[in-house]
């Protein structure tokens, strides 16, 4: 049985126990990367390992914020591989200044990740199923390395996965037609919009204790600060959901896929996520009652969704 981290005194077991297990246990690495500059990954392995998870963090976050499902899969015998994306964390970031998120073609993402996996995850995890776990932006780059390469991940969650992003409260056209005027006009790298350090009440998260934990790391480490797109950003990341809900696309992933949506979700299109699951053979969808960040939430969803989401890659 899972135990998950209490919330009465959440911030100390995390100081006083997790941090510092996963302090002893992770290899830091800076990969080079084709295209210039290197990919920040975490990396945990133990010599008892069962499975081997890669776990991609979302828009504007990065592989610390998984600290916490980290110490999960490290409890139930997984080795872990989580990265930072380009324009995050520590990785490689094109726009100097650390609020803003760039990239210049979503297929960046991608290539990352290929080379991830080729120079690092492959290499080391021959003797071990490989499974995936990919959070909102993340797991719109897990879908797409579904399709191209099915020969990855024995099993895939995606949770909460950006298949369409939000454009709320403008419509869906407006968001797109803005994004695609300032890109034609040279613009592609300006902040799209202002972003702030949002409050808690207004977050994608619902347990107030994880939330400040995480929120005093992103005052304290200007690597953490993302909180805004470029306008390349937006229009790279409407671009996705043309991709990711082509029927003949969704029919070339074979990976038994999981798809966890949170049912109070404004970050996303819920919708989509259901037309991906219904195109993609077998897929299978759980439905939370949570913000976008599920991983995020109070223990009475964290005690269905943690050992849902490892009984699943676990297969």
């Amino acid at each position: 049985m899972i135990s998950i981290l209490p919330e009465s005194n959440y911030a100390a077991i995390m100081t006083e126990t997790v941090e510092p297990y996963l302090d002893s246990r992770r290899e830091e690495m800076d990969m080079p990367l084709s295209t210039g500059g290197t990919l920040h990954a975490e990396v945990y392995e133990q010599p008892d390992a069962t499975r081997a998870v890669v776990i991609l963090h979302g828009y504007t976050e990065s592989a610390e914020k998984f600290r916490e499902m980290t110490w999960y899969f490290l409890n139930e015998k997984f080795n872990v591989y989580a990265i930072d994306h380009r324009g995050h964390g520590k990785s490689v970031r094109k726009i100097s200044d650390t609020s803003i998120t760039h990239v210049d073609a979503f297929s960046d993402y991608l290539r990352d990740l290929e080379e991830f996996m080729s120079g690092v995850v492959l290499p080391r995890t021959e003797h071990l199923p490989r499974v995936l776990y990919a959070h909102s932006m993340g797991g719109a780059i897990g879908g797409m390395t579904l399709m191209n390469h099915p020969e990855y991940f024995a099993r895939a969650v995606l949770t909460a996965p950006m298949i369409a992003p939000s454009s709320a409260p403008l419509p869906r056209w407006a968001g797109k037609l803005a994004a695609d005027f300032m890109c034609a006009i040279g613009k592609r790298e300006d902040r799209a919009f202002i972003g702030k350090n949002e409050p808690f009440e207004t977050s994608c998260a619902t347990s107030r204790v994880r939330f400040d934990y995480y929120e005093c790391k992103r005052i304290d480490n200007a690597h953490l600060q993302n909180c805004s797109p470029t306008y390349g950003w937006v229009q790279e990341a409407i671009g996705v959901t043309k991709v990711l809900l082509d029927p003949a696309k969704d029919k070339q992933i074979t990976t038994p896929l999981l798809l966890c949506q949170a049912s109070l979700d404004k970050t996303v299109c819920l919708p989509e996520q259901k037309q991906f699951v219904a195109q993609v053979p077998g897929a299978k969808l759980s439905v939370y009652p949570a913000k976008h960040e599920i991983y995020m939430s109070t223990n009475d969803v964290m005690e269905k969704y943690v050992p849902e989401v490892i009984e699943f890659l676990r297969g």
